[in-house]
């Protein structure tokens, strides 16, 4: 009969305790949705939250959230976040359900190394940023205050500790836009645990408190669950400063990414080198820049208001800044091409000075195959450099390039450098010896005219007479009105027509 006794006081034992825990949420993270009554809860509830790996004074959660009494007072136990999770109990979701239908919050684990740099950036304040978060989400400014306690070591500093969860609090309300005070919401307490006793007398306290909160709820582990399940489905939606802050950084990435290789072109162009295909290198460094900032920050587009045309204006300003980087490029590597081409050009040129042909029709002949070489080698150059999406083309470019090799082929016999060959022509035939001949004097004159009607350089001709040693040349060219010689006067038009005789002496002693 004892026998009987004692195994029915067991199995009663064992029966009162599994009615006594009650998991609502496992290990898992998936909820088990046990309903339980509300008349277990008159007496007001403590959540207790642990953190994972860290040895524990208080009823610990096994891992998930778990619903128990003590003393007439239910304990809704459950684990903090972690820093190196991925599960919704390990970004703090959990904790953020239990603290939600609770009238006192225990907040454990706090170890020293924890209080050497602040919580901040700790797991404890990745808790705390999810609390604060759910509550400022749910409240609606009629709410009772809530008992949040601050176990820690007995080594820690209270007011540190205090400051560092005012900051925490502060940060979360900023990112809500609520203008509202930690005190406004907790009654915050910083109590030190180094013992079992002093975990005793602070569980008695958080109890003592949660029975002067009134719940506003009818089924506590209904309500845990659908704050979980809240809390789970948004974290997929990033908040407005996350949004904000995925803006930025991918705006600092992929501007230093594009400013590299921009630099290394400019460094390229420094030299008086362009750069091998520079056109099709430059479109898909802009295009793949503003891909990857849009597949960045898909999220920000989504959300309405600021933060879509944050994103908006950011982007402008990255593409802005690629695209007049790439301009400046293209207006340099153009002037280096504009430069090589007229050096070569007049150093043809040259080599072709002294053949007694300057002038003449015949001169001007000659070279016309020569500009329509250069050019069409300068065509072919520009083509590389060409940026269509940015109107980066060679049309205009080419036109005056055109411009530029006509007016070198009509300056050239005046330039520096065909009066420096000539001198040195001179200077060769004096130093050479002569045999003694019959004196002689031939006088000759040669008369060059250019007429310059008003247009835009499409006509060009030229027209000759050679009479013994005198010739008279006259040529025409309607380019008064192009913009590029009325600059080469300094604004002015060209004159109508312009002369230039030459008087030939040749003495032979």
């Amino acid at each position: 009969m004892l026998r009987f006794a004692s195994t029915a006081l067991a199995l009663l034992l064992c029966v009162s305790s599994s009615l006594a825990s009650t998991t609502i949420v496992d290990s898992t993270g998936a909820l088990t949705r046990i309903p339980v009554p509300q008349s277990s809860f008159e007496n007001g509830v403590v959540a207790v939250l642990t953190s994972p790996g860290t040895p524990s004074l208080f009823p610990t959660a096994d891992g998930g959230i778990v619903l128990s009494s003590r003393g007439g007072v239910s304990i809704v136990s459950s684990p903090g976040a972690t820093l190196a999770g991925v599960s919704s109990l390990s970004k703090g979701s959990g904790a953020a359900a239990a603290a939600a239908v609770s009238g006192s919050v225990i907040l454990s684990g706090i170890t020293e190394s924890d209080l050497e740099n602040g919580l901040d950036d700790t797991r404890h304040g990745q808790t705390l940023t999810a609390i604060f978060q759910q509550r400022l989400l749910q409240d609606g400014g009629e709410e009772e205050k809530v008992t949040l306690i601050i176990a820690v070591p007995e080594s820690a500093d209270d007011e540190a500790v205090w400051n560092d969860v005012n900051a925490i609090f502060e940060t979360a309300s900023i990112e809500f836009g609520r203008d509202v005070e930690l005190q406004d919401l907790y009654n915050l307490s910083i109590e030190k645990v180094a013992n079992q006793a002093d975990a005793e007398r602070v569980l008695q306290v958080a109890s003592e408190a949660a029975q002067q909160v009134k719940m506003s709820t009818s089924n506590i582990s209904s309500t845990i669950a659908d704050v979980y399940t809240r809390s789970v489905s948004s974290e997929a939606a990033p908040t407005a400063t996350a949004a904000l802050l995925a803006c930025d950084d991918s705006f600092a990435r992929h501007h230093r990414a594009a400013r590299a290789k921009l630099t290394s072109w400019k460094s390229r162009t420094g030299r008086d080198l362009t750069v091998d295909n520079f056109g099709t290198a430059a479109s898909q460094l802009l295009k793949r820049s503003m891909e990857s900032f849009d597949r960045d920050t898909i999220s920000a587009a989504g959300i309405a208001g600021s933060v879509s045309s944050y994103r908006l204006q950011v982007r402008a300003k990255l593409e802005a800044r690629i695209e007049s980087a790439i301009r400046e490029l293209f207006k340099i590597q153009v002037e280096i091409l504009e430069k090589n081409t007229l050096k070569k050009f007049s150093a043809m040129l040259l080599r072709k000075h002294g053949k007694g042909t300057e002038g003449t029709e015949q001169f001007y002949n000659d070279n016309a195959a020569a500009i329509r070489s250069a050019a069409f080698a300068f065509d072919q150059a520009v083509e590389e450099l060409e940026v269509p999406s940015l109107a980066l083309t060679k049309s205009k470019v080419s036109q005056e390039m055109s411009n530029k090799l006509n007016t070198a082929l009509l300056t050239f016999p005046d330039s520096p450098a065909a009066r420096l060959k000539d001198m040195k022509q001179v200077q060769a035939a004096v130093s050479r010896k002569k045999q003694p001949t019959q004196r002689n004097v031939d006088i000759g004159i040669d008369l060059v005219a250019m007429i310059r009607p008003d247009g835009f350089g499409n006509l060009q001709g030229f027209g000759g007479y050679q009479l013994g040693g005198n010739n008279v040349i006259v040529g025409i060219h309607n380019d008064a009105d192009e913009p590029s010689v009325i600059a080469q006067f300094g604004g002015k038009r060209p004159p109508f027509l312009r002369v230039q005789p030459k008087l030939k002496v040749d003495i032979e002693l």
